[in-house]
């Protein structure tokens, strides 16, 4: 006669419990980062939801200015003119123009303009003397699918403000004024505002939680041994080994 009985062994306990530790430890970082990601969510919600400020000449830190409405007033660089590629707008594909834009304080802030594409660039729009703008102030920041922007052949990927500082040869903040309204039929088309920060850490923390009970319970399967048993139902190899 032959019967299972439940025997966990050593090795694969072992194994089993270093696994599940990490998973849920890895659900657990998980949270933290829901609970990080959520509070972000919230304040950029907040700054966007409040009224626009008087843009100041030295910005404090990222996470009380990133995504604050602001205006400014002063006269665009329509010589210095920077196409980010490519960015795309109802299915075409095109550029985000930034645009210097030279306060009354002789300081230079990057202004996004909008999207305009080799098609409608002849309808750009440049309008002279002192502009009063409105905008949300961004921190660029470059994805690991970015591509290098080239400055030595003006072509950008992203807003780097950096080296555009660099080209411009002045010293520019780190944070870009995106316009905030687009006008119909007006190029560049404003109002671009994209904001890309994926909150998936729940789907994440479920996932690895998940994964740990799955492993608990394969583990537990794995450790049912069949034995030989004799009429009483005594393991046999028992008896053998107590002989």
């Amino acid at each position: 006669m032959s019967s299972r009985k439940f025997q966990p062994r050593a090795v694969p306990t072992l194994l089993t419990l270093f696994m599940m530790g990490l998973m849920v430890a890895l659900a657990v970082w998980q949270v933290h980062r829901l609970q990080w990601k959520t509070a972000l969510l919230a304040q950029i919600a907040d700054h966007m939801a409040e009224k626009a400020v008087p843009m100041p000449e030295v910005l404090g830190t990222e996470a009380d200015w990133a995504y604050r409405r602001v205006s400014l007033a002063g006269t665009y660089d329509y010589n210095h003119e920077f196409l980010i590629q490519p960015r795309t707008l109802d299915g075409k594909t095109g550029y985000h123009m930034v645009v210097p834009f030279k306060r009354a304080s002789g300081a230079t802030v990057l202004v996004n303009r909008g999207w305009v594409s080799d098609e409608f660039m002849k309808q750009v729009q440049r309008p002279k003397g002192i502009q009063h703008i409105e905008g949300v102030l961004q921190y660029p920041d470059k994805t690991a699918f970015t591509p290098d922007s080239r400055p030595d052949k003006n072509e950008w990927f992203w807003i780097d403000t950096s080296n555009i500082g660099k080209a411009l040869k002045t010293e520019v903040p780190p944070a870009v004024v995106t316009l905030a309204a687009a006008t119909p039929g007006v190029y560049p088309v404003g109002g671009k505002l994209r904001i890309e920060i994926p909150n998936d850490h729940k789907q994440y923390a479920i996932f690895w939680f998940t994964m740990a009970l799955v492993l608990a319970f394969i583990w537990f399967l794995s450790q049912w041994r069949v034995v030989e048993t004799d009429e009483t139902g005594s393991d046999k190899n028992n008896k053998k080994e107590t002989v």
